[in-house]
């Protein structure tokens, strides 16, 4: 692996590291039903993607970043609504979407490609069915849309 490809790979484990312990947190606290079996899915899925993604790190007998699920708590208790919580792991899926376009962008090989392809197909169908969520909930009329101005 060339030193991109590396550094990739590394800066998406910490997010995602990160990622999985907000959710696993989120997971823990919301009180709809839908949603919290939504956030257990992207839970599965971020462990198995950081767990590629070390692995492959490992392969070329590089380290990566931890776990951070140690530092969630076990507290019932949300001080977010459900809603809130809902639209920012929508966000922070979106963000990883951008995240592996430029991973792609500077690789070069099939196999890391066919890595964040992956991803991407769990990513963009956990941010869809989000967003149905959001709008079946009333958080969202439609996605946002760009303003329609006059000629």
């Amino acid at each position: 692996m060339h030193a991109l490809e590396i550094a990739h790979f590394y800066d998406n484990i910490e997010s995602n590291v990160t990622s999985k312990a907000l959710i696993l947190a989120f997971a823990q606290v919301v009180k709809d039903e839908q949603i919290r079996k939504l956030f257990e899915r992207g839970k599965t899925f971020t462990t198995t993607d950081i767990e590629n993604y070390m692995q492959k790190l490992h392969d070329e007998n590089l380290s990566s970043p931890a776990f951070l699920d140690h530092l969630v708590t076990t507290s019932a208790f949300s001080p977010f609504s459900d809603r809130l919580m809902l639209y920012h792991k929508m966000d922070m899926f979106m963000m990883k979407i951008r995240a592996f376009g430029n991973s792609v962008a500077v690789n070069g090989r099939r196999d890391i490609g066919q890595i964040y392809a992956k991803s991407l197909i769990k990513i963009y169908l956990f941010v869809e069915d989000a967003t149905k969520i959001m709008i079946e909930k009333g958080g969202m009329e439609q996605p946002p849309q760009a303003v329609k101005r006059g000629k």
